[in-house]
């Protein structure tokens, strides 16, 4: 399979395409360069467009090849006409073609193309990556079976004149939310494009913020995030791994953003972002929804603690030298000193479901207390009703609908009476 042309040999067909323009050529209408502008629509071969290897949708899965195969991180950006990074792209690339209930294969058998690939002036595909990957698999599977004519041998593409970086960067915020054939953003890349536009392009959260159309505490608040899943998969020796992040997940990484900043002290943040994490590995029977259930651990972290500390004594808890515990650390508190033997014992992988299932069970016994709580609450609430409706009793009451009311009190009294 071909993917994509020598630059050479690119930079001749757009030359000529481009030179070639009729009057009554087709023309595609898009906003570019802050214009309303319309390009001319061209047929190339299916082989001859570049992937757009800075493509923003695969950049989390980047990052997890790169790291998976012990490759430099730039493995992706120091050859942008690499073969090797292409091959690879294209693989990263079939991944996504199912998304959401949508299977780009399963459409394209079924439809043709309606909508070109834009690509920049050196034949890079800046729009339209997933779906030249589908059309490009359709048609080996036509070459490998012998059918005639070969679907999708040439597809329809625009080409954008020279232009920036960050131009090509505004056109893809502007298209990376579309519908039918076209998919959202994974909350992981998106946050690595973020990240990656930050650390590799210096671009301030202001500047991203308005490339994408977004508010700078909404890039803020999704590279946070990013920061804690790094954590969570680094703790678990899968480092990169951003496919084993569901995109149910991001509400609990939200309810551990949260619950850290409700503590104070960072030996409880860490002691509570430990045990949030083995909750996302053990969602234990009868736990519920897990990013309702992180947060309790916040508000019942000190009992948790007690309780976690009886499960595992200090002898059994990892020792530290001495000069990680001096004064000028930790002001020489043996408190502090037993909770970080604890979030180290706790966060060893035998120890991990056992500590889910502690916390469980302190906020059962505290939603236990609180329903008793809350029944007390009410009854105390209803006699004070009572009270206040035997002062407001005189001459000029209106007594109708009392003593039904009365009765039903009565009998409510005596239910309660029964479940006591």
């Amino acid at each position: 399979m071909e993917l994509g042309w020598s630059y050479p040999r690119r930079r001749e067909i757009i030359d000529r395409l481009l030179n070639g323009v009729t009057v009554d050529q087709n023309k595609y209408p898009l906003e570019f360069q802050n214009e309303r502008k319309f390009f001319p629509i061209f047929k190339v071969d299916i082989g001859m467009p570049k992937y757009r290897l800075a493509n923003g949708r695969t950049q989390d899965m980047q990052e997890q090849y790169y790291t998976a195969h012990n490759l430099p991180d730039d493995f992706f950006e120091r050859d942008l006409e690499l073969k090797d990074a292409h091959e690879a792209q294209h693989e990263i690339l079939k991944t996504q073609l199912k998304f959401r209930g949508l299977d780009l294969i399963d459409y394209f058998q079924k439809h043709e193309q309606t909508e070109p690939l834009i690509l920049d002036n050196n034949g890079f595909v800046v729009n339209g990556n997933r779906r030249l990957c589908s059309m490009r698999e359709l048609h080996q599977k036509d070459l490998d079976e012998g059918t005639l004519p070969t679907k999708f041998s040439h597809v329809e593409v625009i080409i954008l004149p020279p232009c920036s970086e960050e131009d090509i960067l505004i056109l893809e915020g502007k298209l990376q939310i579309t519908e039918d054939i076209k998919a959202d953003y994974n909350w992981t890349a998106e946050g690595c494009m973020y990240r990656s536009l930050r650390d590799k392009k210096h671009f301030t959260t202001e500047k991203i913020a308005s490339i994408y159309d977004k508010k700078k505490d909404f890039i803020e608040d999704l590279l946070l995030l990013l920061t804690y899943v790094d954590q969570y998969l680094e703790s678990r020796n899968q480092a990169k791994q951003y496919h084993l992040i569901q995109d149910d997940t991001k509400f609990a990484f939200e309810a551990i953003v949260k619950g850290r900043r409700k503590l104070d002290d960072e030996d409880k943040k860490d002691i509570f972002q430990t045990i949030s994490f083995s909750v996302i590995d053990h969602r234990l029977p009868g736990m519920g929804i897990i990013y309702r259930f992180i947060p309790k651990i916040a508000d019942n972290i000190d009992t948790i603690i007690e309780k976690a500390q009886e499960e595992f004594p200090l002898e059994e808890h990892l020792t530290m030298d001495g000069d990680d515990l001096d004064d000028g650390l930790l002001g020489g508190s043996n408190f502090e000193e037993d909770l970080i033997n604890l979030a180290q014992t706790i966060d060893k992988e035998e120890n991990r479901e056992n500590i889910v299932q502690i916390a469980k069970d302190v906020i059962d016994a505290e939603d236990d207390r609180k329903q008793r709580y809350t029944v007390i609450q009410k009854i105390q609430r209803a006699n004070t009703l009572l009270q206040d409706a035997i002062n407001m009793l005189d001459d000029n009451t209106e007594r109708d609908g009392i003593e039904l009311q009365l009765e039903s009190i009565e009998a409510h009294v005596a239910e309660l009476k029964e479940k006591l």
